[in-house]
């Protein structure tokens, strides 16, 4: 267990705190779908959230070489043959892809059907029939990194590609990198360079670009996360085994540092070099500009003071370059402001950048509106240019849409559309990160964007999507419906929240757009649904996801976090969730007639901290018992430790603390976030929360209902821990040799289970078999069929059936309100009973694992203790009846 507060220098001694990254620059990932638009603050809310669930409190930053340590441990478990009792099956989506800002096409394949693409934290894939019918493979779910952030090969040798990893743009969801990784074999292996990792040094956190020149010359436009003197443009002759910087100066100290922003990467025909540097910030040292190398410097081309600066007159940060491979003398060039984050400018070069002149920004239609800002103020984020292959004249632009000139800029002509509303232009999903021409084609090119592949064969007038198999979505969240064994409902990044109808890989539709927050179904019978995007957005199904039609009054998604914490009461048909600071939401009315309602209900107990989990009780019935979790808030100026709060009568909008608590600073560090709270079905005293944060106990645990607290993280790696499930005590997580129920925990690595606890000696085990090294945000459980869904950011949605003690005895659907819970020890079973109105007397039926009728008892209806400690240890299955044919069945284990 790697728990220190490691403190990271420069070479010159100067430790740039992480914090100040994310506060001091302005970003905002304003990326909306389907009419559902993010603001500036909500995307920075996102920042800051995913900034406090991770950061170790103890350093103020992400510590993220610790997540490589741990999946070497991870990985080091996975070679034994008893970490692998859950086979997890790929779920999809097969139809809508994540973000991707890597693509490749392999010059080897004169077809051009051969494609390499990396997904922002979804690992390297390929593809060999891209025009045909597309099918992606991943290439690997084990590589050092899974941001994979640019790809290039080497002219001189075709069988040696370069990726760079990570995603150094300051986008909220961004995943950081660590290094280059390098195929000698055509694609088939990747390793990382030692060279670049990050414990060797900060020059490698976020890879921007590659270029390869035809003599093998490598080139990385890079950025550090921490340190003012690392990063840069970096140079290798030697296939990345070594690296020197060509662009990137300090005389002293950090604010004289500058150009260590590199950003974009050009080789033109002639050989010649173009690099940008600079980007998300005024400062002087971090403005945008653009350095040229020429190819005439011989064996000096493109080492440190053999670059002039080129760039345009004028104040930019961002900038975007592209050469004409025709005519390697023009240069088109996308400028971001020097002030803001719209575009600033466009230019364009007819001498290799001597002398620039200004085109006109273009006319962008955006949902029928207006404007000449076709980045909609994210420049800093979505920015691209590409020149025909064969004609100079003809570029393409991206920023939200894509847009054309066939005059050298004259005028442009939008081409693409990302909602509807604009004159019958194609659909193709927002946010351009890279534009692709086919050899020397001058019709054929693809779009990537924050929805995967695009191509066209017709300059692009016409677009499809070449997404089939490329499982790269980022999920924030799922859930099951009760009955329907395929029916799941998740909530991803900008993809909006999807809905999942068939078995094995899905194509799916989405049911409410924008970025898709937590989903819930009522597990009563799955009529009511909702669907969330940012904050308290919501909305709602009365028709089992048909439709979500239903508007939610109140709702907004500037309360609560971005990805905004919330679970939903089945008995008592309520929504519970996160507000700002000293407040928490639940929406009431979901079940109709009219249209639910966000209420607002003070909770002065959270002191200032806002809610950053919620779970539903589920022994709680129709009183509706609620735990909360208070961390730091998003727009906190200090950090404070995070507290714990317990309630009852919540659908009163006047709930009743039950239970309270602050967690001391000396257990949990002040700026520790709890992300996930669960409370055990049939036992409200057990409960475990986790903690998502670097450097602070991740997994506790509380048998006497939050009264004392052991920590049960175990031998887990040091990262962060987003979800915890207790497992059914039928559940055999481990194996059969393995013991029966525990914990499974979602982690920043795959999927982990522990069948005991036992305070720090807990052994936790990677059930990761046939599931992706990469980050789960959310896990679920239907009882139904022992069905376990883990939501991954960046790889979809995978599930399996967790082995269980067999039984003879089928489970039969449960009348809502019959019975809240049962439970049992080795010597009593407990039947906690609803509320029904009408109901007088229950028949009690216990079964044995083969079926046979062992005890039968019929009481009045009230909450009941029976005695069993005469039957044999095993598994049991209960069967409760009613006066008006009410039935209640769940196995147990005494």
């Amino acid at each position: 267990m790697y728990k220190s507060a490691r403190l990271l220098t420069s070479k010159l001694g100067l430790l740039v705190s992480f914090s100040f990254l994310f506060f001091t620059f302005s970003c905002s990932d304003t990326k909306p779908h389907l009419g559902e638009h993010e603001t500036k603050s909500e995307a920075e809310g996102l920042l800051h959230q995913e900034f406090y669930m991770t950061k170790d409190p103890a350093l103020g930053y992400i510590p993220i070489e610790r997540k490589f340590e741990g999946a070497q441990q991870t990985l080091q478990l996975l070679n034994t043959s008893r970490t692998n009792n859950f086979v997890w099956q790929e779920r999809g989506p097969n139809n809508i892809a994540g973000r991707v800002r890597a693509v490749l096409i392999d010059r080897r394949d004169g077809s051009g059907n051969t494609i390499f693409a990396g997904g922002v934290s979804g690992g390297l894939w390929k593809c060999t029939n891209f025009k045909t019918n597309p099918t992606w493979a991943l290439i690997s779910d084990s590589l050092p990194n899974v941001a994979i952030g640019c790809i290039a090969q080497d002219p001189s040798n075709p069988n040696i590609m370069y990726a760079g990893t990570g995603e150094g743009w300051f986008n909220a969801d961004a995943m950081r990198g660590n290094g280059i990784l390098k195929t000698i074999d055509g694609g088939n292996t990747w390793f990382q360079l030692p060279s670049t990792r990050n414990s060797v040094s900060g020059n490698f956190d976020y890879v921007q670009d590659i270029e390869v020149t035809s003599t093998g010359v490598v080139y990385a436009a890079t950025r550090s996360i921490t340190f003012c003197n690392n990063g840069g443009v970096l140079r290798s002759v030697d296939g990345g085994n070594t690296w020197t910087r060509s662009i990137g100066t300090m005389a002293s100290t950090c604010a004289d540092a500058a150009n260590y922003r590199g950003a974009d990467l050009e080789v033109a025909s002639n050989g010649d070099l173009y690099a940008t540097t600079g980007f998300q910030s005024g400062s002087t040292i971090n403005l945008g500009r653009i350095w040229k190398s020429p190819a005439s410097l011989g064996a000096a081309q493109g080492t440190d003071g053999n670059w002039t600066e080129i760039t345009p007159a004028g104040t930019w940060r961002r900038i975007e370059i592209a050469v004409a491979p025709s005519n390697p003398n023009v240069i088109y060039a996308l400028l971001q402001a020097g002030s803001n984050n719209a575009i600033g400018g466009l230019r364009r070069s007819d001498d290799g950048g001597a002398t620039w002149f200004t085109l006109p920004l273009p006319t962008w239609c955006d949902q029928g509106q207006t404007s000449t800002d076709f980045t909609r103020t994210q420049a800093w984020f979505d920015l691209i240019a590409q020149v025909d292959p064969n004609n100079p004249q003809v570029c393409y632009i991206g920023g939200v849409d894509i847009l054309k000139t066939v005059d050298g800029g004259t005028s442009w002509q939008q081409i693409t559309q990302w909602a509807n509303g604009c004159s019958g232009l194609p659909n193709v999903h927002a946010d351009q990160h890279e534009i692709l021409f086919f050899g020397n084609s001058s019709t054929e090119l693809l779009a990537a964007n924050d929805g995967g592949i695009y191509y066209s064969s017709t300059a692009g007038q016409s677009w499809t999507s070449r997404n089939n198999n490329f499982n790269i979505t980022q999920f924030y969240s799922i859930d099951h419906h009760p009955q329907q064994t395929n029916f799941l409902l998740g909530g991803t990044q900008d993809n909006g929240t999807l809905r999942f109808t068939l078995p094995s890989v899905n194509t799916v539709a989405e049911v409410f757009g924008g970025d898709g927050g937590f989903a819930h179904i009522d597990q009563t019978d799955g009529v009511l649904q909702v669907a969330s995007a940012t904050g308290n957005n919501y909305r709602v199904s009365r028709n089992s996801g048909a439709s979500f039609n239903v508007v939610v009054q109140g709702g907004s998604s500037a309360t609560g976090r971005f990805i905004n914490p919330s679970d939903y009461d089945d008995e008592n048909d309520i929504l519970v969730a996160g507000h700002n600071a000293n407040t928490m939401a639940v929406v009431t009315g979901i079940a109709g007639p009219g249209n639910p309602q966000v209420n607002q209900v003070a909770m002065p107990t959270l002191n200032g901290r806002q809610i950053s989990a919620v779970k539903v009780d589920p022994n709680g019935g129709a009183t509706g018992t609620v735990w909360i979790a208070g961390s730091t808030a998003s727009n906190a100026s200090a950090a404070t430790s995070p507290n714990l709060i317990k309630l009852t009568a919540v659908q009163s909008l006047a709930p009743t603390v039950l239970h309270g608590q602050t967690f001391s600073a000396a257990f949990l560090p002040e700026g520790s976030y709890i992300s996930c709270i669960d409370v055990e079905t049939g036992n409200a005293d057990h409960v475990v929360i986790t903690i998502s944060n670097y450097g602070v106990p991740s997994v506790l645990e509380s048998l006497d209902g939050g009264a004392t607290w052991a920590n049960v993280e175990g031998n887990l790696p040091d990262v962060p821990v987003r979800w915890v499930l207790i497992a059914p005590n039928n559940a055999q997580l481990n194996g059969p040799s393995g013991g029966t129920g525990g914990l499974i925990v979602g982690t920043e690595l795959g999927v982990w289970t522990t069948t005991q606890t036992n305070g720090p000696g807990t052994i936790w085990l990677p059930n990761n078999r046939l599931f992706p090294l990469t980050r789960v945000d959310m896990l679920k459980y239907r009882r139904l069929d022992n069905l376990l869904s883990a939501a991954t950011h960046g790889r979809g949605l995978f599930t399996t059936n967790i082995p269980s003690i067999p039984t003879s005895v089928n489970t039969v659907a449960n009348t809502k309100g019959f019975v809240d819970y049962v439970s049992a020890n080795q010597q009593h079973l407990f039947i906690k009973t609803g509320t029904l109105t009408g109901v007088r007397n229950i028949t009690i039926n216990v079964l044995d694992a083969k079926g046979r009728l062992v005890m039968t008892e019929r009481t009045n209806y009230a909450p009941k203790t029976l005695d069993i400690g005469k039957l044999a240890p095993g598994m049991y299955v209960v069967k409760i009846y009613g006066d008006k044919k009410e039935t209640y069945t769940r196995q147990i284990v005494k």
